[in-house]
């Protein structure tokens, strides 16, 4: 699945088709369908690539790369349990392939088993005998992104590239690779030349709506996610991501209508039924209704007791609330959970840090909050950094270290202009520090922005609060 929402620590995966079209299947059928859902699989339309391989093995069981896509399909989606199991029926099967096939398939095994070592040395190898096999570059990039090699990554998808010139997920690859190190120009344009090698498809719209909202161009962005439903009017991701837009502009009862759309247009397991309960523990936060918050996330765990998405959510929640012990508990199992999927040296412990340093500041430790930001920052991407600096503000304003506070947010604006949440925390930084001045203007920036806001939406109402405090 694309990266969809804002606690989101799973794995991203991208598809490709082989440069030689050779496939090991006694059925001709069984080829067609596969080849028609690895397309539909690399435009993102997952439950028409499940139905697509299901199709394939109907007509061979015995197919192992069809049996590896449909796990890939589940992955994407979340589900752990039938990926796992389809790629252990492809592992079964793959002494039946060729050498290529079988690499192929023993370096997704890997991958989906949290070895990270074994599937990069089989990716090494795989594109050592069958450098022509274009796939491999962006699943090694993929991997050198998890270590913040990111100038290995970008070479990997420029090798995709020159593999074959028309290969849109490289170029796709590149503009978020140039995103997360914080450059969004060569970000734009390689999102632009995706469009151009895929004029007709859904996809490259919304992932240059993606790369305007890092830049925090929202209205742009809006766009763009409304030309992309214009060539797929049920694409998932783009209806998703206008329902975070809607979220970000306060509207949550539309937020969760297109989410909850969204959702319906993917194929269905438990694992997605976790993450909509999650997202209602989110709305929940954002409507200042705390204890409801809590009772989603622990909902959405009891359904998947993995989904670090929820996980998340409940130590802010369970932090608000002043639960330090009952957060800190849940702290130690996301800390595991990305110990077994081998993350513990992954940018996504930039997310691990900032919520310890979230539950430090809410217990009252404001030097240990900090010291979780600085160890944030050494496992985050430039873009992930934004988020980091906005704790370290709101850590600054409890210490009433104003200046430091304003830098933080200064710093996290330059990597995310116009983020609505860094603004929030300048307003509450100017309003602590009676600067009348600066807390209507940026006030009165966010109060525009929220204009539409639903009555119940926790920080347009906070800003207004402080606005009517302000004097003249």
């Amino acid at each position: 699945m694309k990266r969809a929402f804002p606690f989101v620590l799973m794995l991203f995966v991208v598809g490709g088709c082989h440069q030689n079209p050779h496939l090991t299947s006694r059925s001709p059928e069984a080829i067609a369908f596969y080849d028609t859902g690895l397309k539909q699989y690399e435009q993102f339309s997952y439950s028409e690539a499940r139905a697509s391989f299901e199709s394939a093995l109907t007509k061979d069981s015995t197919f192992a790369m069809a049996w590896l896509r449909l796990g890939l399909v589940h992955n994407s989606v979340r589900d752990e349990a039938r990926a796992n199991s389809c790629v252990d029926r492809a592992m079964a099967l793959a002494p039946n392939a060729s050498e290529r096939e079988q690499l192929f398939i023993r370096m997704w095994y890997y991958r989906l088993r949290f070895n990270t070592a074994a599937a990069a040395a089989t990716a090494d190898s795989l594109a050592s005998l069958y450098p022509d096999e274009k796939e491999v570059y962006l699943f090694r990039g993929n991997i050198y992104e998890l270590s913040k090699n990111f100038d290995a990554a970008i070479k990997c998808y420029q090798r995709a590239v020159q593999v074959d010139t028309g290969y849109a997920l490289a170029v796709m690859s590149l503009g978020y690779a140039y995103s997360t190190t914080g450059d969004q120009e060569k970000a734009i344009a390689q999102m632009q030349r995706y469009i151009q090698l895929a004029p007709k498809d859904a996809d490259p719209r919304a992932s240059y709506a993606d790369i305007l909202m890092r830049a925090g161009r929202f209205d742009e962005a809006l766009g763009q996610y409304r030309e992309s439903l214009a060539l797929k009017p049920d694409y998932w991701y783009s209806i998703q991501q206008i329902g975070s837009i809607d979220a970000m502009k306060g509207m949550l009862n539309e937020a969760e209508q297109q989410y909850h759309k969204s959702f319906s247009l993917l194929p269905s397991n438990r694992q997605l039924e976790a993450t909509e309960t999650a997202l209602q523990g989110k709305f929940a936060l954002l409507r200042g209704k705390t204890d409801e918050a809590a009772g989603y996330f622990q909902k959405s765990l009891q359904i998947d007791t993995l989904n670090l998405d929820a996980a998340v959510g409940y130590v802010l929640a369970l932090a608000r609330s002043r639960r330090i012990v009952e957060a800190e508990e849940v702290l130690q199992r996301i800390h595991a959970e990305l110990g077994r999927r081998d993350l513990l040296t992954s940018p996504y412990m930039a997310g691990y840090y900032l919520a310890c340093s979230i539950v430090n500041m809410h217990n009252g430790d404001l030097v240990n909050a900090l010291v979780m930001c600085d160890s944030g920052f050494a496992y985050s991407t430039t873009q992930g950094r934004a988020a980091i600096y906005r704790q370290m503000a709101e850590t600054n304003l409890r210490q009433k270290a104003f200046d430091d506070g304003l830098s933080a947010c200064e710093e996290g604006l330059a990597l995310t202009p116009n983020s609505p949440d860094i603004l929030l925390t300048l307003v509450r930084i100017y309003a602590a520090d009676s600067d009348h001045r600066m807390t209507r203007e940026i006030g009165g920036r966010l109060l525009e922005f929220w204009k539409n806001a639903d009555a119940d939406y926790a920080p347009r109402n906070e800003v207004a609060r402080l606005l009517s405090h302000q004097v003249s």
